[in-house]
Parts: structure tokens; C-alpha cells; sequence
């Protein structure tokens, strides 16, 4: 099965970001949007593994997540990578207590690696993707939309859980199944 580590986004940020993405398609660029239900913040992808293995995940993950207590995020701006002038992704960013989201990242990516999961090389960068640029075509157009509404502002969210997800890539596109979800410490905990 084919697995990775995510918080949820609640339904009306996914509206939301639903909205934005009309906005954007309207320019024609060759861009496989990203179905808004399928939108979540990936912590750690795990990629291919024995069924076996999510308990042993889940409870690595739940003896950490006692050290985190639910924050806040904000969703805001616009961009793509690796670049905005040539993106292969285009996402919206997070704002608010990233500082408090890093802190949980990194603790899941230890908590992994302990596994055996390696690190991921490059530097975390607290996203949402939209969709993925297959192709240069109109790719301008797609470039003026994203520079119009790059200081957008979709609202917010609390972060209370994290969840284990698989991923079916269909056809139709990728088919994600929870599999567990744990909340994190409560707000009395004294942790990070």
C-alpha cells in the first residue's frame, strides 16, 4: 500500500481553494488540478509498504503527537515550484503558527526515520497543492492568474490530528482512504 502522513483540511477550506482553482483553470494552462477532496497537508510521504507496518506507525505516531498541542494556520498566497516563473507545481501557502507545524513535521520525519523511512532531503515548505503543470501551454496566462492573486487570503484552520493515509493512484486520479487519525496533545499539555 502505498501511504503517507497528513492533516486533514476541513470542508470549507477546500471550498475554498475549490474556488480558487476555477480561477485559475480559466486561463487554459495544461494543469491537472488537484480534486479539492483529495486536498491535504502531506507531512511525510511513506510510500510503499506492508500492510503490516500501519500499527507500528500509528503508534510511533501517537507517542508523539502527546508533545504537540493543536495550533492554528492560516491559508494565504500564492506560488509554484520549483519556481514561480517555471512551476511544476502551483500551491497556496500557510501562514499563522508554522513555526508550531515545523516543529510537528520534524518530529514526524524522526519518528519515521527511527523506522527506517528516510529523511526527506529537501527542506520542508508548509503547503497546499493545487495542481501539477503537465506541459509549458499557456503557461503565461496560468503565470499572470497566480501574480494577480498572490497575496489571496482562503481563511483558516485549527490543527488537532494527524491521520495516516493510502493513496490509489486511478485513472480518474489519486483515491485517498484514511486509515487512522490521532488528535494531538490537548491544550492543557505543556509540550510544544
Amino acid at each position: 500500500m502505498r501511504t503517507f502522513l497528513a492533516v486533514e483540511v476541513p470542508a470549507d477550506v477546500k471550498r475554498a481553494l475549490a474556488s480558487l482553482q476555477e480561477e485559475l483553470r480559466s486561463s487554459g494552462a495544461d494543469v491537472r488540478w488537484i480534486r479539492p477532496e483529495g486536498i491535504h497537508l502531506t507531512l511525510k510521504f511513506l510510500g510503499e509498504i506492508p500492510s503490516q507496518r500501519v500499527d507500528e506507525i500509528r503508534e510511533a505516531v501517537e507517542e508523539m503527537l502527546g508533545t504537540h498541542r493543536p495550533f492554528s494556520l492560516e491559508v494565504r498566497g500564492l506560488g509554484g515550484f520549483p519556481r514561480l516563473s517555471q512551476p511544476r507545481v502551483v500551491w497556496v501557502g500557510l501562514g499563522g503558527e508554522v513555526d508550531r507545524l515545523r516543529a510537528l513535521q520534524e518530529d514526524v520525519e524522526k519518528g519515521m526515520n527511527a523506522l527506517g523511512f528516510p529523511r526527506e532531503e529537501r527542506p520542508f515548505h508548509p503547503h497546499l497543492t493545487l495542481g501539477r503543470v503537465r506541459s509549458p501551454r499557456r503557461r503565461d496566462r496560468l503565470l499572470e492568474g497566480i501574480r494577480s492573486l498572490m497575496d489571496i487570503q482562503l481563511g483558516g484552520f485549527r490543527v488537532e490530528a494527524v491521520a495516516q493515509f493510502e493513496s490509489e493512484l486511478l485513472p480518474s486520479g489519486a483515491r485517498y482512504t484514511r486509515l487512522w487519525e490521532h488528535p494531538l496533545g490537548d491544550e492543557d499539555h505543556r509540550g510544544v
